[in-house]
């Protein structure tokens, strides 16, 4: 028997970012295939993300542009299907301005793991793959539901029920392993980089911004995949203020002792050095609480 916080869901509503993204994307998929039929590989040389464009002319606006083409029909439709049944929850919980900066994100970092990849796999002018594709970014919104509802569970291929948190999981280890093969040239057409790279970038936003991921809903909190790692490195974090504290009040006191008996000339400089640390972890700047 299923717990109470376990259901299964299909697809989500449509938030207004959401559904701006599903219209943006789809309009320039269309305007791809009048120029496929015009001027092929056009749009595809110019802002999609290759070593060539990047490195050698200089494109920078590749690794955020390479989001917004799509190889194929069934390349669009699928990432566009996965951004409805995804994201539109999430730009409810977050607001479509926090929701839009995370999509982005997950995209252009996704873009750099691959910029990176590419610069490590083609070093000389030369024939790289021209990359493609909004995958690095629902990569990213996946991670992020995962995160939110651990427990929830999809349709896999509309046929078979996992949770959110073993789906995540899953995909994060074939991307993983997809990566190393590439690295050992099996990697095939599939930028397994780029789905890592939006992973990892959506996942290290999310710790950074733990404010807005720790929205205080109950089922989260109670629930969250990586909420017990998460709490280690706030205590972590916690523990290490703390120490440095004590550390920093023993050097002062000892410091000043010696300042009362002998005079300020009497500090080496590396004492000097330590008494200004000491200064800054006992008085921390702004208002640096422990929480």
């Amino acid at each position: 028997m299923r717990g109470q916080n376990v259901n299964i869901r299909l697809g989500g509503p449509i938030s207004p970012m959401v559904k701006k993204l599903l219209i943006i994307n789809a309009a320039i998929f269309l305007v791809q295939q009048f120029f496929r039929i015009f001027m092929p590989g056009y749009l595809e040389d110019l802002f999609g993300l290759s070593h060539e464009g990047l490195v050698f002319q200089f494109r920078i606006w590749q690794v955020f542009t390479y989001m917004f083409l799509h190889a194929g029909w069934m390349h669009v439709i699928f990432n566009l299907l996965a951004l409805w049944m995804f994201a539109g929850e999430l730009e409810l919980l977050w607001g479509s301005r926090f929701f839009l900066r995370f999509y982005l994100l997950c995209g252009t970092g996704a873009g750099l793991f691959i910029a990176a990849m590419n610069g490590i796999a083609f070093q000389e002018y030369g024939q790289s793959p021209v990359t493609i594709g909004a995958s690095g970014a629902i990569y990213g919104i996946l991670l992020a539901y995962g995160m939110t509802w651990p427990n929830r569970e999809v349709l896999l291929y509309f046929l078979f029920p996992i949770r959110m948190k073993y789906l995540v999981l899953a995909f994060g280890l074939i991307e993983f392993f997809g990566t190393l093969s590439t690295v050992y040239g099996a990697g095939g057409s599939i930028s397994h980089i780029g789905h890592l790279g939006g992973l990892v970038t959506g996942f290290l936003f999310l710790m950074y911004k733990r404010k807005y991921s720790f929205t205080g809903s109950k089922e989260f909190m109670k629930t969250n995949f990586f909420a017990g790692f998460i709490k280690k490195i706030r205590i972590r974090r916690k523990q290490k203020k703390i120490d440095d504290r004590i550390q920093a009040k023993k050097i002062i006191d000892d410091l000043l002792e010696k300042i009362a008996r002998e005079g300020m000339s009497s500090l080496s400089s590396e004492e000097k050095k330590k008494l200004e640390w000491a200064r800054k972890h006992y008085y921390p700047e702004g208002n640096d609480t422990l929480h």
